[in-house]
């Protein structure tokens, strides 16, 4: 898929710049600290406030793939040193954790699941010439350059995800009619929407997306969107959700207190059951995931040992299938730095832009000069049954089925 970022892209480093440019000058101008013998990797997430659901697991993921790696042996003999800083949901708080790292010599940064909130930190890596890698910030801007050419994710695409869930929709499914909500909370809820829109127009028709309607995730009611959901001739087949928690949650128990019991679908935003207590006796409810739930069979082999591993060393599961991202990012920019014989900047970029269906923790992984995420990865289809959540199958647009695995 090709992505055009000149106009829009301008739009997003002016404001972002507004911002972060106070930090961006100091952080250049302090010297690396880090020493000889080990190598600072950094991260600038959140465990605290809303955006700590999203970038705890991945954190953590990342502590253990530092850990592993350095049983091994380091990266170019080096051990490596990670470095988090809280950024507490906060993007002057973001800005500052990645200045902070930068000043520490931290030749990669992973930065939040999330672009709104990853954004700050990602500008000031740019600038400084530092790698930064989202765990799961799945809006097209974190991979099409729009920030700058050392920014990459770890994620499938927010509109590649939404075109998947309607393939999965129409060609799995079966659906007919769909109907779409969106939350305007944050761009990837819109890239999300924008590809499911996009596919299931493709497939079904413009005249079978039979609703587009949008709320905000800070509102407590949906009663007017659903007055208008009902007032249609018939009831759509499947009803196409972009949103995440708290929001996301409040919708689906307001529909399904309303008597609307068709299928939901949600992207990664709509991960996790650790919510699912405000939806009692969720049902007809199906996401996509990069991973399993915690506690939930994942048909991938890797996946299990990596699940092992993790509540071995935090005693517990991570919460949500976004997790192994995090794990993916030092994985990754870890085996680039090996394949480059550097741990230079230019040379580790043009290492991982070289991934073609690398093997990494989150799935195969490509990468190129142009793309910096994934577009059409598959993606596990989890779906929800009386609030209990169970893996269907990793689900490949290719071939419209799920995966299979020896």
């Amino acid at each position: 898929m090709t992505h055009s970022i000149a106009s829009r892209g301008k739009t997003w480093r002016n404001a972002l710049l507004a911002l972060v440019l106070p930090f961006t000058a100091s952080a250049l101008a302090l010297p690396a600290q880090a020493q000889e013998e080990e190598i600072i990797i950094g991260a600038a997430t959140s465990f605290s406030g809303w955006m700590a659901a999203f970038d705890t697991n991945p954190t953590r993921a990342a502590e253990l793939a530092v850990a592993e790696i350095n049983e091994k042996g380091g990266v170019l003999g080096k051990k490596l040193k990670l470095v988090h800083i809280d950024t507490k949901t906060d993007p002057a708080e973001t800005a500052r954790a990645a200045q902070a790292l930068v000043s520490q010599g931290a030749k990669m940064i992973m930065i939040a699941c999330d672009f709104d909130l990853g954004a700050p930190a990602a500008l000031i890596a740019q600038q400084a010439g530092v790698i930064a890698i989202s765990s799961c910030g799945g809006d097209d801007k974190l991979g099409d350059l729009t920030i700058g050419n050392n920014v990459f994710s770890m994620a499938t695409e927010a509109d590649g995800t939404g075109r998947m869930l309607a393939d999965w929709a129409f060609r799995k499914q079966g659906y007919k009619t769909a109907y779409v909500l969106l939350d305007t909370f944050i761009q990837y809820d819109r890239s999300l929407c924008a590809g499911f829109v996009e596919r299931w127009t493709e497939l079904a028709g413009a005249d079978a997306l039979v609703l587009q309607d949008e709320f905000k995730n800070a509102d407590v009611t949906v009663a007017s969107q659903i007055s208008r959901l009902q007032a249609l001739p018939e009831e759509p087949d499947v009803m196409m959700l972009c949103s995440v928690p708290p929001g996301l949650a409040s919708a689906i128990r307001q529909y399904r207190s309303a008597g609307i019991n068709i299928p939901i679908l949600a992207g990664t935003g709509g991960d996790s059951s650790s919510w699912y207590s405000a939806v009692p006796g969720l049902s007809n409810y199906f996401y996509l995931s990069n991973s399993a739930d915690a506690g939930v069979e994942d048909p991938r082999p890797r996946n299990r040992e990596f699940f092992q591993r993790y509540e071995e060393a935090h005693g517990e599961l991570p919460a949500s299938g976004q997790g192994i991202t995090g794990y993916a990012v030092v994985e990754g920019w870890a085996r680039a730095a090996e394949k480059a014989g550097s741990l230079e900047t230019d040379a580790v970029r043009t290492a991982m832009e070289s991934f073609d269906n690398e093997e990494l923790a989150v799935g195969p992984t490509s990468f190129s000069a142009e793309m910096h995420s994934n577009d059409e990865r598959p993606m596990l289809m989890m779906a929800t049954t009386d609030g209990k959540a169970e893996a269907l199958g990793y689900y490949d647009m290719k071939t419209g089925e799920y995966l299979t695995f020896e």
